[in-house]
């Protein structure tokens, strides 16, 4: 009672319980106490790549929210790989974890969040949902990011405007590229061939795709927004190899605003998603649901906000 915190424990003898805790050197068997309760205080959370400094942290606001509520993570780095993140689910099950807060891997199909809702307990998808599913999920506006990250440009001039990093595999990479056309159609610009690179999105990608921007025999762009902030330090070192100069000769614009966009020369301009509030908000999702499964599910966006730096300058400045 005294470890749980029961405010029904006198002041005294919470004292003498503490000192002979300490005396002892006792550690509490949580798993033996968990017998006597329906839940274990563990959440499964699956990680689609831990690598990535954003899923990172996105990770930690996760750990943050549940921390303070007495959960522990049971965590699973799925590499991208939807085999992989199955294994981690069904470990997870079998070591009967309160729930899931799911980030899922590339491709992730219907059928597996359909399996995890057979399961009967709290699902929170973070950063990336699946289309056609009802259920939890904290995430951002990544088409209005995007949008806005694009009209940034658009504003200072660029009617070029190329996008590195699309990708129809997640809804975050479908969402942001219908941002960015969004933004050029409302301009009334058509987007030339070529303009529009898919790609992983990684800075040796980033780097492949301004060597592809600009050695080919049609026309370059002047400015180009990024799936992400990886891709765009792959970029800017991309137009470096090419004796060009980020910002002066090629505006660049990211997305997430990682801690390394600050450090970068120049300071990278990007779109700034919060990803550790993004866990936190995942977290107390999680929390809401088990308290109250029979709520309806609940959406919560983030909207992104432009961190302007200076690798976006005014064409012709």
């Amino acid at each position: 009672m005294v470890l749980n915190d029961n405010p029904s424990v006198s002041p005294k003898t919470r004292a003498r319980v503490k000192q002979a805790i300490q005396e002892l050197r006792y550690i509490y068997n949580r798993s033996g106490a968990q017998l006597r309760k329906k839940r274990k205080g563990v959440v499964g959370v699956s990680i689609c790549d831990l690598a990535n400094p954003y899923f990172s942290e996105i990770t930690v606001g996760i750990e943050e929210a549940l921390g303070e509520l007495g959960f522990a993570l049971f965590l699973g780095h799925a590499g991208e790989s939807v085999e992989q993140q199955g294994k981690f689910l069904n470990l997870a099950r079998e070591h009967n974890v309160d729930g899931l807060i799911l980030m899922p891997a590339v491709g992730t199909p219907r059928k597996i969040i359909e399996t995890i809702a057979d399961w009967h307990i709290p699902l929170v998808l973070v950063s990336r949902y699946v289309a056609g599913i009802s259920t939890d999920y904290s995430g951002a506006d990544n088409r209005a990011g995007l949008a806005t990250a694009t009209g940034h440009l658009l504003a200072l001039g660029h009617k070029k405007i190329a996008f590195v990093g699309a990708n129809a595999h997640t809804t975050t990479g479908r969402d942001r590229v219908r941002g960015y056309k969004a933004a050029m159609k409302s301009a009334g610009l058509a987007i030339p061939p070529g303009f529009i690179v898919e790609c992983e999105a990684t800075r040796k990608h980033g780097f492949l795709a301004a060597q592809k921007l600009f050695g080919g025999p049609g026309e370059a762009p002047t400015a180009i927004v990024c799936f992400n902030d990886l891709l765009a330090f792959g970029v800017m070192l991309g137009l470096r190899n090419m004796g060009m100069e980020p910002g002066r000769d090629c505006s660049v614009v990211g997305t997430d605003d990682v801690i390394e966009a600050a450090l970068w020369q120049p300071g990278l301009t990007t779109m700034a998603i919060r990803p550790r509030l993004i866990g936190q908000n995942a977290g107390k999702l999680f929390h809401k649901r088990l308290e109250s499964p029979d709520q309806r599910p609940e959406k919560v966006l983030l909207e992104p906000e432009l961190v302007v730096r200076d690798s976006s300058w005014r064409l012709n400045r």
